[in-house]
């Protein structure tokens, strides 16, 4: 599978969320903690910090502490962590820093695509958007 072909079905997957699926998301806090600290901090500085906000983020919205977001930015997010989380993906994560190739690709292409969001989230938070950008 090519990236574009990879992304095409993340979008697919990105029109199938919904309240089920962002609960599942967050009821897996402890496991993308887990996921996250073993990612290279060196090798995926802002991808680390970034999944943690759009965590957080996540979180917010659905305890409607925050609402100023596109729902398909929620969607994206939600995608992006099952993606994440799912250890036979497109490269299996038991292939070492490579099975997290793919991973870091679809989580750069949303972090990219949602970046605005992600900014308006930190400055609503308190928080420096370039320390994750």
């Amino acid at each position: 599978m090519k990236t574009e072909e990879l992304l095409d079905s993340f979008n697919s997957s990105v029109k199938k969320v919904d309240d089920t699926k962002i609960n599942q998301v967050l009821g897996k806090e402890k496991a993308i903690e887990e996921k996250r600290s073993k990612l290279n901090p060196a090798k995926f500085f802002l991808l680390f910090k970034q999944v943690k906000l759009s965590f957080e983020m996540l979180k917010d919205y659905k305890q409607k502490k925050y609402k100023n977001v596109p729902w398909k930015a929620i969607a994206m997010i939600v995608t992006a962590l099952i993606y994440f989380l799912n250890p036979v993906d497109f490269i299996p994560d038991f292939m070492g820093v490579l099975g997290f190739t793919d991973d870091a690709i679809v989580l750069a292409f949303v972090f990219k695509s949602i970046r605005d969001e992600l900014v308006k989230y930190c400055d609503w938070r308190g928080l420096n958007a370039e320390d994750y950008f």
